[in-house]
């Protein structure tokens, strides 16, 4: 696999001052949180009913709820590890350390080792390269793992940064989207 970090994209990224009024506002959030509007988002723009859902989606499973906030962006990482999605990984590997992450836990969940974590983040990283590696699919095992530390809620919460990651990440790497500079 290579890594497109100076080349276009295989579709070309819309200028946040050109977008379509469908996705201003979204833009206009990721200005003001992240301080430019990242490049699948530009690219999903294409399609601006595709880019402003995306948004929105991303916002409803990674903002406030009831899962840590660095703990989602690690199981986001955990997630473009497995699918080897380096443009995720750049983007969540930061927000993850924003949140308290260390490089050392990045470099450990990369191996697939969860524990030095306690035992309910690590259900939630093991579920998340479980199901990442096996096409979505969690053991019996692995769900009851989460079961005995997590609420029916949050195992929801934890479930969609999974499955957001894993869709996410297709798009990013089918389309060669370069990391957001």
């Amino acid at each position: 696999m290579t890594v497109n970090t100076e080349h276009e994209p295989r579709v070309a990224r819309i200028d946040p001052a050109q977008a379509d009024p469908a996705v201003r506002e979204s833009f206009d959030n990721f200005i003001r949180v992240r301080g430019k509007v990242p490049n699948l988002f530009r690219i999903s723009a294409r399609r601006p009913q595709i880019g402003r859902t995306l948004a929105m989606h991303l916002d409803a499973v990674m903002g406030p709820g009831e899962v840590e906030q660095q703990l989602k962006e690690l199981i986001a990482v955990r997630v473009s590890q497995v699918n080897g999605c380096e443009y995720c990984l750049a983007s969540h590997g930061l927000l993850a350390k924003r949140y308290g992450a260390t490089d050392a836990q990045i470099a450990a969940l990369a191996e697939g080792d969860a524990t030095a974590f306690d035992p309910a983040w690590r259900a939630a990283l093991d579920a998340a390269g479980e199901a990442t590696a096996g096409g979505g699919r969690l053991a019996d095992a692995t769900f009851d793992r989460l079961a005995a530390g997590w609420t029916e809620e949050q195992i929801v919460e934890i479930v969609a940064v999974i499955g957001v990651f894993n869709y996410f990440n297709r798009f990013a790497n089918m389309l060669d989207i370069p990391i957001t500079r």
